[in-house]
Formats: C-alpha cells, structure tokens, sequence
C-alpha cells in the first residue's frame, strides 16, 4: 500500500513537471532579447502571465503557447513612463468587456490631473490607442495612472515627469 502510494505521488510530480514543461521553455528565456516591435499587443500565456506582445512572451519569458489578449478583461500601457518637456506619453487601452472605463492620472498628492472616459469594445485586435500631450504642461514629479472598468476592477501604472 505505501509503495502504492510513494508510486502515485512520484507520478504526479513528473506529471506536474511535465505539464510546466510544455508551457515554458527554460532554454528559450532571453530576458534581454531585443524585440524589435516596441508595440503593445498583449497576450495571455499558458502560464497564465499577461506579455506585451507575443514577442516578449516567446522569446524573453520562453512561453510555448498564448493567445491574443490580456489574461483580464482589460489592460493599458503608455509608452514613455519617463516623460521629458517635449515627449508625447502615448496611452494604449485593451478590453473586451464591451464598457466603458474611466482612466485618472493622479499627482503625488493624489489630486486629479486628467481625466477620461475610455470607449467600450469587445475586440482586444481594436486597441484604443491615444497621446496624452497635457502630460507636457504637469510639473515634474511621479505620477499614477488608474483605469477603472466598469466592473469595479482597477489597474494601475506609475510614469515620472522629469
């Protein structure tokens, strides 16, 4: 009986290791691959990981399988995340939850900077993709972006303004 059992889990820990296996590659992982494409088109790993593109999650994070789309119903991105006097903060929102959300930029002292509301879609292929230009006329200092969808769920970023 206790062989049995020894047996067993034996068993399903090769079967858990195997099943790993077949979803991350740790031969394939090259955190500082270049990804020549800097464009936010998130996918959902089979580990379960949202990746900003499919590139970042083959090659950087060695995952096997991934489909389109954040794991979420919803995700953002903004591309810098330092911010100088003349650069464009570009803000790309993804959701398939078919509503609207509402996105706040808060200072340090958590007073509201900008504010919008994001269109619904049920397409993660159909990103919103926008410049944030008011972002040049804020004083310098770190800053938090808040998207909330209409769900209730958040998430949340940091960019600094230098």
């Amino acid at each position: 009986m206790i062989k049995k059992i020894h047996l067993i889990f034996i068993l399903c820990v090769l079967c858990h290791n195997l099943v790993w296996s077949q979803c991350i590659d740790p031969l394939s992982i090259s955190p500082g691959f270049p990804c020549p494409d800097p464009t936010y088109k998130p996918v959902c790993g089979c580990d379960q990981v949202t990746y900003r593109n499919d590139c970042e999650a083959r090659y950087r994070a060695g995952v096997l399988a991934f489909s389109d789309g954040p794991c979420s119903g919803f995700e953002f991105d903004m591309i810098p995340n330092f911010v100088g006097d003349n650069d464009i903060m570009r803000f790309t929102f993804v959701q398939n939850t078919g509503r609207t959300a509402t996105m706040y930029v808060l200072d340090y002292y958590g007073k509201i900077m900008i504010q919008r509301t994001l269109p619904a879609s049920d397409n993660f292929a159909a990103p919103f993709i926008f410049d944030m230009p008011e972002v040049n006329y804020m004083r310098p200092g770190p800053y938090i972006v808040i998207v909330f969808n209409a769900q209730g769920a958040y998430r949340f970023k940091k960019f600094v303004k230098v």
